[in-house]
């Protein structure tokens, strides 16, 4: 039986991954205090690891409801999270 045909078709897409850069540090920590992670470089003293992406949320608020004008009801407000990239 040929394997090629009883192999999924993803798998006949697949390429080697290209090589992988060194790392530029040796060991990770966590700050026992500020519970983030310290990443330690070749020389054993703590290296900036750079920082990862944020966003910030905006939020917006909505009213529904509110009846019909001759029966108002009290409105809904709904806040609304929104994420900006940086």
């Amino acid at each position: 039986m040929d394997e090629s045909r009883n192999r999924p078709w993803g798998l006949t897409r697949l390429s080697p991954l290209a090589p992988a850069s060194p790392l530029s540090y040796t060991a990770v920590h966590l700050d026992p205090v500020s519970q983030q992670a310290i990443y330690i470089g070749p020389g054993g003293d703590p290296i900036e690891a750079g920082r990862h992406g944020t966003n910030k949320e905006t939020k917006k608020k909505e009213k529904t409801g509110g009846g019909d004008g001759e029966n108002p009801a009290t409105p809904d407000e709904t806040e609304i999270p929104d994420y900006d990239n940086d």
